[in-house]
């Protein structure tokens, strides 16, 4: 034990000795060539731990695109030993690490992807936005289906809110679009030269991750790394995308649950089971009971949702049973508001989903989308219907209730949207009765 000790003291000497010698002939002017060499050495050795840890960035990349977003998603489990808890401390700072002098900043091409982010909301139709969007030649869309960067990979040198220091914001961006926009991945599918970005600055890059409009971090993130980059909301009627949300919770846990004693087990939850789980939640935290005559029912509002999204997201989650606090834009878009601030006139879009529906003309018209991220045209020939969900009706009772709920928050939304089409949910589903 006492060998050990003392050639781990040795050992410490040694590398104190190297470093003071290092230091001290860099600042004697050495010769050119004892310098290189010293740099050449010292450059290798640092190559080889980023070589190792972009193995372990690339896992991690992977791990991620296979998540069920639906399911809890665990937190990687602790290191066992330190050797390996060291090389995940070192990973994170590989991806957020202050740019170098020696590392070229992005080109402005390159600095523009994405032009756009469809950021939110689940199940309301932005998987068919991204179909709608993709029939351009000129958009170009994310390599991977949903990323889920911003809402999920943290920098080591980021503030508690999740705000960027400028010196780690180009290496984490980079390390963003090599995994959202790759061109490893782009060039495996047909017609690969239209996926071609370097060169092309025309084309308008974009990518969709709902999950974004829920985490609040995620505002900040983007907002510190992406500059250039515009935001685009759809916005559903909060109690039919409520019940959408179940439906698509309950399809895919048919799917995952093989056994059919485990999967009846989890399926046999009603909608109303659902509701109830998710409005304890809301009470548990403070976001309900709203009272809008308060006249700090906001900033109370701003601290619950806050509370409310954390609980949410414990552990890796992925809100997947939010089904209720998921339809509450207002304390959603109240954290993108304050990030932006007066930039949001021209950064963000909300748009209504039931606008997307075809028109008595046959075409989808997506002009305001076109005009917002600064492409001509906007009329699309498609038929398919989005918010198309197979199954029971939802039930009356349930939906008068939900109505009333969300009722509650339509004058905090209208205030905060500047319009009184969004004042009233029953008044979303009047154009719908008409065709």
């Amino acid at each position: 034990m006492r060998s050990r000790t003392h050639r781990v003291q040795n050992g410490l000497i040694m590398l104190i000795v190297s470093t003071a010698t290092i230091s001290l002939l860099w600042s004697s002017h050495i010769t050119k060539d004892i310098s290189s060499q010293i740099r050449n050495d010292f450059s290798a050795m640092i190559s080889h731990i980023v070589d190792e840890k972009k193995d372990s960035y690339e896992i991690m990349g992977n791990e991620m695109e296979s998540n069920i977003r639906i399911e809890t998603e665990n937190e990687p489990n602790r290191m066992d030993d330190n050797r390996e808890e060291m090389e995940n401390v070192i990973a994170d700072i590989i991806v957020s690490s202050p740019i170098s002098d020696n590392e070229s900043s992005p080109d402005e091409t390159e600095s523009k992807i994405p032009t756009f982010i469809v950021a939110g909301t689940q199940k309301g139709g932005t998987e068919a936005l991204l179909k709608y969007l993709k029939k351009h030649r000129e958009i170009v869309p994310s390599s991977r289906y949903e990323p889920h960067w911003f809402d999920k990979v943290s920098s080591r040198h980021e503030y508690a809110n999740g705000t960027l220091p400028e010196s780690a914001v180009v290496n984490y961006a980079r390390k963003y679009r090599d995994y959202a926009f790759d061109a490893t991945q782009y060039k495996k599918r047909k017609n690969p030269e239209r996926f071609e970005l370097k060169g092309h600055p025309e084309r308008i890059t974009f990518e969709k991750t709902p999950l974004y409009m829920f985490v609040p971090k995620a505002a900040h993130r983007i907002k510190s790394t992406l500059p250039h980059t515009k935001i685009i909301f759809l916005l559903r009627d909060p109690v039919e995308r409520a019940y959408s949300h179940y439906k698509f919770i309950k399809s895919r846990m048919m799917k995952r649950f093989k056994n059919k004693n485990l999967r009846d087990k989890h399926l046999d939850h009603r909608f109303e089971d659902f509701i109830q789980k998710d409005l304890r939640a809301l009470q548990s935290t403070g976001v309900i009971p709203f009272d809008k005559n308060d006249p700090l029912a906001l900033v109370k509002l701003d601290e619950a949702w806050e509370r409310y999204t954390k609980l949410k997201m414990d552990r890796g989650a992925s809100a997947w049973d939010a089904v209720i606090g998921r339809g509450l834009y207002v304390a959603q878009l109240r954290v993108w508001w304050k990030v932006y601030g007066e930039q949001r006139k021209e950064k963000i879009l909300v748009v209504k989903s039931e606008d997307m529906r075809p028109k008595e003309d046959g075409y989808i018209h997506l002009e305001d989308i076109f005009d917002f991220i600064g492409i001509t045209g906007g009329k699309i020939k498609h038929k398919r219907k989005i918010h198309h969900t197979d199954g029971s009706p939802m039930r009356e009772v349930t939906k008068i209730k939900l109505h009333r709920f969300y009722s509650n928050f339509s004058d905090a939304l209208e205030e905060l949207l500047e319009s009184k089409v969004w004042q009233d949910p029953f008044s979303w589903n009047e154009s719908l009765a008409k065709n």
